[in-house]
């Protein structure tokens, strides 16, 4: 008898030890899907600084400069959050997603907090000037670092590939521009992108989903456009 609750002991004992093996292996499985690709690109984008690299920074713009010198848009300005903007569209047309609109803006909110704390803790402490020598805050690219932080926050809500391809393509020409509008070497660019992804990649990886609201249950999401005002009213029944 005696054996017999030994034998248990020791089965229950392996089975804790072996989850917690699992459970470790896991993380370590999702800790380094988080952080492989966002490192080949910031390690890509630090290789390519100046002269060095392939293609290197020097050469992107000296092909910028040949081909596109007159090159000027805002709309990089705008296609950084149209990802953002996709989310909360599906959104509205019910389409399934991983996280509710409340959990979706906290992640979007911790997302931007961390995003922007990496890009201007390094703007302000490498002091790259940018190509056009506007000013000193080039290293890294902001709008590319927010462009593939939300592109992520898409690909992870809806993981579809349609729109992981759009909203990474979008992504990728608003760092494009960011290179034909003078304001950015190719560096600047890649390590931005990188931080962007890393930046959301962690904070799913923390995120306790504690929050929960069903704001589909009386309640209306619309639209809100007039008098030079653009946004979206909630319309609650309490």
């Amino acid at each position: 008898m005696n054996k017999k609750i030994f034998f248990l002991i020791g089965v229950f004992i392996s089975q804790i030890v072996f989850s917690q093996q699992i459970e470790k292996e896991n993380c370590q499985l999702k800790t380094f899907k988080a952080i492989a690709i966002p490192t080949v690109l910031v390690g890509y984008g630090l290789l390519s600084q100046n002269a060095n690299g392939y293609p290197s920074s020097n050469v992107v713009n000296d092909w910028r400069d040949k081909n596109h010198s007159t090159f000027k848009t805002k709309i990089d300005d705008y296609t950084v959050f149209v990802p953002a903007a996709m989310v909360y569209g599906l959104d509205l047309m019910n389409v399934k997603s991983a996280n509710d609109p409340l959990n979706q803006t906290i992640l979007f909110a911790k997302t931007s907090f961390v995003t922007m704390a990496i890009v201007y803790g390094l703007k302000y402490t490498t002091n790259v000037t940018r190509p056009d020598g506007s000013d000193n805050q080039s290293f890294p690219s902001a709008h590319t670092a927010m462009a593939f932080a939300y592109a992520t926050v898409l690909d992870k809500e809806f993981k579809n590939t349609w729109l992981s391809i759009a909203g990474y393509s979008l992504a990728t020409a608003t760092g494009a521009m960011r290179i034909l509008n003078d304001k950015h070497w190719f560096s600047d660019v890649m390590v931005g992108a990188g931080i962007g992804i890393l930046s959301t990649n962690l904070v799913y990886l923390t995120h306790q989903n504690k929050y929960k609201w069903d704001w589909r249950k009386n309640s209306v999401l619309l639209p809100n456009i007039g008098n030079d005002q653009y946004g979206l009213l909630w319309l609650k029944k309490f």
